[in-house]
């Protein structure tokens, strides 16, 4: 009866614990570029990494995105000299206005390791509230989140920079976002 008793309070107990909604994802707004923009963008990126690319093996881990004429360039290389290079490299290329360098220092058989994350650039993408392609992008690599775009606001991009650490497996945010009146 005791057994009986327990248990009855335990299911009761369970029945009236409610569990937190989750809570729904209030879209930052971010600037989206034109499709003629976009374009551009996508073919400044092509040409950028192709060059980078034909540097040679040590560069096998650069990553390259590109957005309003800004070039990022994520991910590792050997030698600061290869940074240097990828840099220069990704400065003369036509319409590149200018080149955010993250590229770290990294030893060759970590190289592998600074490839791009689609699973968690997702999750990032679905915390910041972020759809289609035109807008911010976002890049997770070895842990690391960037962001590349513009907001309306200061506020928006501290505020998308911090929904973007509370992103499960991301370590830090290298925010590139920019203020666009």
């Amino acid at each position: 009866m005791r057994r009986l008793a327990a248990l009855a309070v335990t299911v009761l107990l369970a029945a009236c614990q409610t569990t937190e909604a989750p809570h729904p994802v209030a879209a930052i707004p971010a600037i989206e570029r034109p499709r003629a923009m976009a374009v551009r963008d996508d073919a400044v990126k092509t040409q950028v990494a192709r060059r980078v690319a034909d540097l040679g093996r040590a560069y096998r881990s650069v990553t390259v995105e590109a957005w309003g004429g800004r070039v990022l360039l994520m991910g590792a290389v050997i030698k600061p000299e290869q940074r240097r290079k990828a840099e220069q490299t990704a400065r003369a290329a036509e319409g590149v206005t200018e080149v955010l360098n993250e590229l770290v220092l990294a030893e060759d058989k970590a190289l592998d390791a600074f490839t791009a994350d689609p699973a968690r650039e997702g999750a990032a993408r679905r915390a910041l509230g972020i759809e289609g392609s035109a807008g911010t992008i976002v890049r997770v690599i070895n842990g690391v989140a960037f962001l590349l775009g513009a907001t309306p606001t200061p506020d928006a991009a501290a505020a998308m920079k911090a929904d973007a650490t509370e992103v499960e497996g991301v370590k830090w945010v290298v925010s590139h976002l920019r203020a666009s009146p």
